[in-house]
């Protein structure tokens, strides 16, 4: 049977997971990775040329609107990257295994970059413009782009295993 590895009459091994979760998953993933960019190199820049008259309201109108921009991206990433683990964890498929744990390492250090670094920055900050505060939230941010840049590149390596599967 297409896409089934083995059968019997109590369970049946898939040979890959549901294209819709490995989709959402990749779409997800991405999306989070592109805006994290942008954050790091469009927005988070942008943060010292707002003067100080201005500055606290722009400080609580981004947290605001990027904190309503990524929640549910990045639940749904979390949360498909969560169930392809189970999945792959349970079917034993080493092919997927590899890049789903190096993805939850990267998502552990977006995780931690975020709760204690990135959010006492931007409390930091809410009070008004500090450039050493405003320097060690960049640098923090940096580690946190490109773990989730590695986040994006898992993501891709489970699809193209599955796509490969799915050819063959």
């Amino acid at each position: 049977m297409h896409g089934v590895r083995a059968t019997s009459k109590f369970c049946s091994v898939q040979k890959n997971p549901p294209a819709a979760l490995t989709g959402l998953h990749l779409i997800a993933t991405w999306f989070m990775v592109g805006l994290i960019w942008t954050i790091h190199t469009v927005h988070y820049p942008l943060f010292a040329m707002v003067g100080d008259e201005t500055y606290v309201e722009f400080q609580a109108a981004h947290v605001d609107r990027i904190g309503k921009l990524l929640l549910v991206p990045w639940v749904a990433e979390g949360a498909t990257a969560l169930l392809l683990l189970i999945w792959a964890w349970r079917q034993r498929d080493q092919a997927l295994l590899r890049p789903l744990v190096i993805g939850g390492i990267a998502m552990g250090v977006v995780l931690i970059v975020s709760g204690f670094f990135s959010a006492p920055a931007h409390a930091d900050l809410a009070n008004g413009f500090v450039p050493e505060v405003h320097d060690r939230l960049m640098t923090a941010d940096l580690v946190r782009t490109l773990a989730w840049t590695l986040r994006g590149v898992t993501a891709s390596w489970v699809s193209v295993v599955i796509w490969r599967r799915r050819a063959s």
